[in-house]
């Protein structure tokens, strides 16, 4: 039996009879493996892999003003958006560092949901709640309403079609909202892991039912059950950045290398001063990404160096089986080009290493 590591998501007993092996996410107990992390990878990269991602958090904006509260409020511009558009964007605080990034789902001009981190999510309810004085908007926490399944990998497509078939004329970032089983469910094509996929939002007692029906549908393409484990690795790959690695409270969007997710047009939004002034900083701090062989696999907080001098330290790192090379991301200032030879200090040694531009991974279009 799992031991108890937290709350558990509706997929839960599914996943523990599939073999799951838990750990402690965010305050939930979720899936870390299923067979090994190294197969499920694999998986992904060539086949397609599910996910249960229900600890995901699920806040809904309404209300006549939500355009221009969520403009105010977030870095990307909210107003461009269309009508069944997702984009990314961060939560800045006043001094720049981020509270959380986040997926907006834009239903209409009076109607948004926000996807965010779990372990950020009553966070960023208080803080957006504690700004709406003046606004006509209502923010309300969704996410005991969904469960969230993610189907990622070149199979994909293949394995949703017969379910949804609608759902294949999504272009990227784009959602819509499909019926099962008498019940609504709302299907994006967003993705954390560098290839297809697409991300199903349903009501927790239908999550059962369809984790199986599409486990049955993508057997033969060879769908496999994933983890958190293969998550992780499948975002260094893509050189995505994960809240509390490579952004914090303590490191700014900028500083993470998300800079094209700030909109400086924008007359005005929160964390935009001092976010202004980082960009002007030569001094600043910056994400880059780095290869090593086997013998040197990054971790986080192995110090990097440059020509004998530390630069910055590791924030992520991992062995990437489908590279199969060490690969990490990092915080260094100054700032490297690609192709220089860097070293990592680790085990009382220092171990040669490259820069190199991200991400490391980019699938076949």
């Amino acid at each position: 039996m799992a031991p108890n590591l937290g709350k558990k998501t509706p997929l839960y007993q599914l996943c523990q009879q599939s073999g799951a092996r838990f750990t402690e996410f965010a305050g939930w107990s979720m899936p870390l493996q299923f067979t090994s992390i190294l197969q499920e990878v694999k998986a992904v990269r060539n086949q397609a892999g599910l996910f249960d991602v229900s600890h995901m958090g699920q806040l809904l904006v309404t209300g006549a003003e939500a355009t221009s509260f969520l403009n105010l409020m977030l870095t990307n511009n909210v107003a461009k958006a269309r009508d069944g558009q997702v984009i990314y964007t961060i939560l800045a605080a006043s001094d720049g560092g981020a509270i959380d990034d986040l997926l907006v789902y834009r239903i209409n001009n009076e109607e948004f949901l926000l996807v965010v981190n779990a372990a950020n999510t009553q966070a960023v309810l208080a803080f957006l709640q504690a700004k709406t004085t003046g606004f006509k908007v209502e923010i309300r926490d969704y996410s005991s309403l969904f469960a969230l399944l993610a189907l990622q990998g070149p199979a994909a497509a293949a394995i949703i079609e017969p379910l949804f078939p609608e759902v294949l004329s999504l272009k990227p970032f784009r959602f819509l909202t499909v019926l099962w089983e008498k019940q609504e469910l709302l299907i994006s094509r967003t993705g954390y892991t560098g290839e297809d996929g697409f991300e199903i939002y349903t009501p927790p007692v239908l999550a059962e039912a369809l984790w199986q029906t599409l486990s049955r549908i993508g057997a033969e393409a060879g769908l496999a059950p994933a983890g958190l484990g293969a998550r992780d690795v499948l975002r260094q790959e893509a050189g995505l950045p994960l809240f509390g690695n490579e952004l914090s409270r303590q490191l700014s969007p900028l500083q993470a290398g998300l800079e094209k997710f700030i909109d400086w047009e924008k007359p005005d939004f929160f964390g935009r001063a001092a976010l202004l002034q980082e960009k002007n900083n030569p001094a600043l701090p910056r994400r880059i990404g780095l290869i090593t062989d086997r013998s040197a696999i990054p971790r986080p907080g192995t110090a990097v160096f440059w020509e004998q001098q530390q630069i910055g330290q590791i924030t992520s790192g991992t062995f990437s089986p489908t590279l199969k090379q060490g690969i990490g991301m990092a915080l260094v200032h100054p700032i490297p080009p690609p192709g220089t030879p860097l070293a990592l200090a680790m085990r009382g040694q220092f171990y040669p290493a490259q820069c190199v531009a991200l991400p490391f991974y980019g699938r076949k279009r």
